[in-house]
């Protein structure tokens, strides 16, 4: 098994696509969900609706699971695997790939349910991810029910540092496990062809799945943000005190990414 994992709109779709075309893997194929993320399939733990949803789930401690949650290991496996069986486009690959948002903080659990699984957990610019999520967030006319909760920038940042400081407590424990910058696929130079081989995936059986360059409309809007009254007093008040989390993965709110 090889696992992909990342907060909502951090490119874990692009990068489990591109993996899962390997010549010696597959992936989760027309399961009838959003882009055939695993966790829907099956009801081993809450889908990441349970927890709160995009922008929400890493603030609920139940969503953290570690090997210490998996109280039969050969059990939760066995339905997992009997969830996915039927949706593998290739049933016969010798790699499955499985994407779900919140893998990016289940790694540990889910090892001890497949002790040689690897993991590629996708990381991308904070600002970027909390603006693409905010997109999702007050969906809907008035008075209609909303698809997702209002969710505010302060709210999305502090999500993005809560899961990923996780991620960083839970990386120690993984056997085999990358972490990928997704403003890193861009460019010939992809770390995915390196996981590829170290991984014994073979070549890529389809042409590129991976952005030819990134998206410079968040960026805008985040610089247009911070020059705004309250984006000014945010980067004096709470901004400022994040900045050390994003600094860890090697990210600055400055405006420029």
């Amino acid at each position: 098994m090889l696992f992909v994992g990342g907060l909502h709109r951090s490119g874990t779709s692009l990068v489990a696509r591109s993996l899962a075309s390997s010549e010696h893997a597959t992936g989760l194929f027309d399961t009838g969900y959003m882009e055939d993320e695993g966790h829907y399939l099956h009801d081993v733990v809450p889908s990441v609706r349970e927890y709160g949803g995009p922008g929400r789930f890493a603030f609920d401690p139940r969503s953290h699971l570690t090997e210490a949650d998996a109280d039969d290991p050969l059990r939760v496996r066995t339905r997992l695997e009997l969830a996915w069986r039927p949706y593998w486009a290739d049933p016969a690959a010798g790699t499955r790939v499985e994407k779900s948002p919140q893998n990016l903080i289940q790694a540990r659990f889910l090892q001890a349910a497949f002790p040689d699984a690897a993991f590629v957990m996708v990381i991308r610019h904070p600002a970027a991810v909390a603006l693409a999520t905010r997109k999702w967030t007050g969906i809907g006319p008035p008075g209609a029910r909303r698809l997702l909760p209002k969710r505010s920038l302060r709210s999305l940042l502090e999500h993005w540092v809560v899961a990923h400081d996780l991620l960083r407590d839970d990386l120690p424990h993984l056997k085999t496990a990358a972490v990928v910058r997704f403003e890193d696929l861009v460019g010939p130079a992809s770390p995915i062809d390196g996981i590829r081989r170290s991984l014994g995936l073979g070549e890529a059986n389809r042409g590129p799945l991976l952005p030819a360059s990134l998206d410079p409309r968040y960026a805008m809007q985040w610089r247009r943000w911070l020059e705004s009254p309250i984006g000014a007093r945010a980067s004096e008040g709470w901004l400022g005190e994040l900045q050390p989390c994003f600094e860890r993965w090697g990210y600055t709110l400055d405006g420029e990414f």
